[in-house]
């Protein structure tokens, strides 16, 4: 995974853009070996064992690896696709019970530049829309809105939230053209834990390790390798809280009309892009006649 979600609560693009939430996360570095004070016979030479920081070596299983590839071609070679998932999330405080809270997130993806999306739940009340020029994010619960132009295409858009705006978009990594690339980009461990049931479907169970996060994907074992669960451990933060979202329902070739993801704004919508009326010389309220 490529970027690292700062859970639970996410940034602002502007004053409300908090459009989802997922990306990589981190598993603790394993402790170095105490040195023996005399080497066993045979043993490898001091000068040849790596430094205390080194990066981990990189050791993912054949067949994890194997169908994370079909996993993501599947995906890159679907023009259009719809999902709609149930995720959960902890807040863990100290000195206080762990809290689970829960978001319904639907989305829908047109290659190259068109993506529509709505959340709703414990944490979030909000829908957004990408045309290939601009995205816009509506904070349903107080009607307002705020627009921002974008580049041309899904994948520089994930980028631009993320890089300039601190926002990672949940369950992002599956929406990039290469999910593979960017899905396994930093994982250092991964093997193949069996079938088990995820979504109420039989999936191949798979785990990995990353710089400073663990994480689980549960990919469908029928004749569409989809990804149906993904659950993220954030190892290093007090608590490891967890982040899981069950991929609920796929459709592989939704019929889409171009008005879905354009942005039409609701009655007595207020937009952020706005300016802030000029006070009057006199300094009068926005809205009240001078005397």
């Amino acid at each position: 995974m490529r970027r690292k979600w700062s859970a639970p609560g996410l940034p602002c693009l502007g004053a409300v853009v908090a459009v989802w939430a997922l990306a990589p996360h981190a598993y603790g570095a394993p402790a170095q070996a105490t040195p023996s004070a005399t080497p066993a016979p045979n043993a490898i030479e001091k000068a040849d064992a790596p430094p205390p920081d080194a990066p981990r070596p990189r050791k993912v299983e054949a067949r994890a690896d194997a169908l994370m590839k079909e996993m993501s071609a599947l995906l890159a070679k679907t023009p259009r696709l719809a999902l709609e998932a149930e995720e959960t999330l902890d807040e863990v405080y100290a000195g206080a019970p762990r809290i689970q809270l829960t978001n319904v997130r639907r989305a829908a993806i047109q290659r190259p530049a068109r993506l529509a999306s709505d959340a709703t739940g414990d944490t979030l009340n909000r829908s957004a829309w990408y045309d290939g020029k601009t995205i816009t994010a509506l904070e349903k619960e107080d009607n307002t809105y705020i627009t921002v132009e974008m580049p041309a295409t899904i994948d520089a858009v994930l980028d631009k939230l993320a890089d300039e705006y601190g926002i990672v978009v949940p369950l992002s990594d599956f929406l990039y053209a290469d999910p593979y690339a960017t899905l396994m980009e930093g994982v250092v461990y991964g093997e193949y834990r069996g079938i088990h049931l995820a979504a109420g479907v039989p999936c191949h169970h798979l785990a990995f390790s990353q710089e400073d996060i663990d994480w689980q994907i549960w990919i469908d074992a029928g004749d569409k390798p989809l990804p149906r669960k993904l659950v993220i451990t954030y190892a290093e933060e007090p608590g490891a809280p967890q982040y899981t979202a069950v991929i609920k329902r796929w459709s592989l070739d939704p019929k889409f009309t171009e008005e879905l993801f354009h942005f039409v704004p609701p009655e007595g919508a207020t937009s952020l892009n706005a300016p802030a009326p000029a006070p009057s010389a006199k300094g009068s309220a926005p809205g009240k006649e001078e005397e």
